[in-house]
């Protein structure tokens, strides 16, 4: 049953959420599971009210939040600290979602799924949620540590990789091309014409323009062009077929260097923290009970062999690249599930005709149940850490 008043459902969602919350945090869970669990509760899926019905609208909405949040990170990332984790970055960041994306494909091509979409869901599913995690290491305090730096490198390379795969949507689909009507060269030039733009606007207009109204005393121009420059900055990566949030990172690290940073900091906080919230409670809305219910046994198997490959292959590239077990492990448990660009993507391939309708419930299906175990993942590799740690002593 859908809730006809917005107020009404306002109403049931604050009411939710702020239970679920509350209990989570008292249980030690984390604020981040109380969301979803609350998005599962007054989501359309569940036999009780529903507050909408539309939630792919809404979490295209709230992953303004995500935006948000990597301009927030961006603005505590100074290039020179970027550019030193350029080795993780592009080195155990690339191997991470290939060798990931094979052994996740080769498993998918068990179940009689042609090649095309067993590459496409195997590549998908490596990836892991910048939302979530990027989330859980503010709220721990972790960004800064060798676990919370090395989790931060791969995502970026992981977003860096949502270009290659929206390309091979249209070539591995039998009905489209890769854009026939805009050569390769062209699709290049945008991008790189969308970064100089970015660029350009955060490294001179905006500062220029906040230095202005600091001086007006005007705080309400401030914020609010603050927050035109972010959703500038996301509205550009998208159109050249980036990630928002990576737009929201570019504008976020080149705003580091100003002397506004700690400014801007507290005027977006609270903005980040209300749309971070409701995209949590989104995602919860997208899992979908009816079909876990159809095929618990084949969704569980799923989830739980998915999960395995991506924590052995993390843990042995983290520690190929130098990091330490515990950290190692840390990394691993923490970047395990999988992630909201799926949902995109998936849905993308399901109209292209790469997958069918049962295969995109059930994929969806996968990231939603992956991101919901991913508090209890994140204490568990905490647990297996530490005994490490005390092992080596």
């Amino acid at each position: 049953m859908e809730l006809n008043s917005f107020v009404l459902s306002a109403i049931a969602l604050l009411t939710v959420a702020a239970l679920a919350v509350a209990l989570f945090k008292h249980l030690g869970l984390g604020s981040i599971l109380g969301l979803l669990v609350a998005g599962i509760v007054v989501g359309p899926h569940s036999p009780g009210p529903s507050v909408t019905a539309h939630v792919e609208d809404v979490r295209n909405f709230t992953e303004l939040g995500v935006v948000m949040l990597l301009f927030l990170i961006g603005l505590e990332m100074k290039p020179r600290r970027l550019w030193s984790l350029r080795r993780e970055v592009f080195g155990m960041g690339s191997v991470q979602i290939l060798v990931s994306g094979l052994l996740v494909a080769s498993y998918i091509s068990l179940y009689d799924y042609s090649w095309q979409a067993a590459l496409l869901m195997g590549l998908t599913l490596a990836l892991s949620s910048t939302a979530l995690v990027m989330q859980l290491l503010h709220e721990r305090g972790d960004l800064a540590t060798r676990h919370g730096t090395a989790a931060f490198a791969v995502l970026l390379m992981q977003d860096l990789a949502v270009v290659p795969l929206l390309a091979i949507v249209p070539i591995l689909s039998d009905v489209g091309t890769l854009s026939s009507d805009v050569p390769f060269w062209r699709q290049i030039l945008v991008v790189l014409g969308m970064v100089a733009l970015v660029f350009g606007f955060g490294r001179y207009l905006v500062p220029f323009a906040l230095k202005h109204l600091l001086r007006q005393h005007n705080r309400e121009a401030f914020t609010l062009v603050v927050l035109l420059a972010v959703f500038l900055a996301a509205g550009a990566m998208h159109e050249a077929g980036l990630s928002m949030a990576l737009g929201g990172f570019m504008m976020g690290m080149l705003l580091s260097t100003s002397r506004f940073s700690f400014q801007i900091q507290a005027q977006i906080e609270p903005f980040k923290g209300l749309l971070m919230s409701l995209f949590f409670v989104a995602v919860g809305m997208s899992i979908d009970l009816e079909a876990i219910a159809a095929q618990p046994l084949l969704l569980a198997q799923h989830v739980a062999l998915i999960l395995a490959i991506k924590l052995v292959v993390l843990l042995l590239i983290g520690m190929a690249f130098g990091l330490a077990r515990g950290t190692a492990t840390r990394v691993a448990f923490m970047l395990a599930q999988s992630g909201e660009f799926g949902f995109v993507l998936f849905g993308s391939a399901k109209a292209l005709g790469v997958i069918d309708d049962a295969t995109f419930v059930i994929a969806v299906s996968v990231i939603s149940v992956s991101m919901l175990l991913t508090p209890l993942l994140v204490r568990l590799g905490d647990v297996f850490a530490r005994r490490l740690q005390r092992r080596l002593r």
